[in-house]
């Protein structure tokens, strides 16, 4: 218990994210942009009812398109993203995760990506973490993101489902110590039991 208390001195808060896996049958809390986005249900669905689906099909021209969400941050706080991403024939493009940080005029401050998916993939954890806010961040936004090479190979698939963002505390100095000490200190009584329980025998 008390050693679960001290890795507890570093954990992740819950989610903030407004319909992280599209269990409301649509886009709500979430904005796109490019071409083929949909809704999808069964396959498209990593856990519930529903995934965010984008189509790239044969004639299509947008090079780029995204499923993205923006939340007030605090910049300097440590902050981890996932998704779980499936893509289906993937000839011609690749997706992954993204993250943008901003500051309070909305200047793009920085852009962190996860690995691409680039060939054909069930659904996979898509994730970066220990992500440290620009100072100067207000708002981060969470993004799936498809780029398209060339419509030649298409159509091409790629879901996403179950989006997280949360932010890592850590705890005040003179807390940390304080459990370090509590730690210490059980692992000394422990010891002291162990060594008493052998002398005994």
């Amino acid at each position: 218990m008390l050693a679960e208390a001290v890795i507890a001195g570093k954990t992740a808060c819950a989610a903030v994210l407004i319909n992280p896996g599209f269990e409301t049958g649509d886009f709500t809390g979430w904005s796109t942009f490019g071409q083929g986005w949909r809704i999808g249900i069964g396959a498209d669905a990593y856990s519930g009812l529903y995934g965010a689906v984008n189509d790239m099909l044969s004639g299509d021209y947008s090079l780029y398109r995204g499923v993205y969400q923006n939340l007030p941050i605090v910049g300097g706080h440590i902050y981890n993203s996932w998704v779980w991403l499936r893509t289906v024939t993937m000839d011609t493009s690749e997706s992954w995760l993204e993250i943008q940080w901003y500051d309070s005029s909305g200047t793009l401050l920085l852009q962190q990506q996860s690995a691409h998916a680039t060939i054909d993939q069930p659904f996979t954890y898509m994730y970066i973490t220990n992500m440290i806010a620009p100072l100067n961040a207000v708002t981060v936004s969470v993004r799936g993101i498809v780029q398209m090479h060339s419509d030649s190979g298409a159509p091409d698939f790629s879901i996403f489902d179950s989006f997280g963002f949360s932010e890592t505390v850590v705890p005040e100095p003179s807390t940390a110590a304080l459990l370090l000490g509590v730690c210490a200190a059980f692992c000394l009584l422990r010891r002291h039991r162990m060594l008493k329980a052998l002398l005994d025998k």
